[in-house]
């Protein structure tokens, strides 16, 4: 499926690779950074984020570029 590289939906999947490659790195960097987005911009984006990383987590996504189960 090919998406908009300017669309929110693009943003949003490259921000869970991003958070899943830091947790492969090192856990903690994951974790803070989810708080960061919690702090800055809310609950609901911070647990939709959690929620996607989780999913995708679970389904052997570990960041790779244009990876999206």
């Amino acid at each position: 499926m090919l998406i908009d590289k300017n669309s929110e939906l693009y943003r949003h999947q490259t921000e869970v690779r991003q958070v899943l490659r830091w947790r492969t790195e090192d856990r903690n960097k994951a974790i803070d950074y989810l708080g960061r987005v919690r702090k800055a911009r809310g609950d609901a984006a911070a647990d939709n984020l959690a929620k996607d990383c989780k999913e995708q987590w679970a389904k052997g996504n570990r960041g790779e570029k244009d990876d999206w189960r």
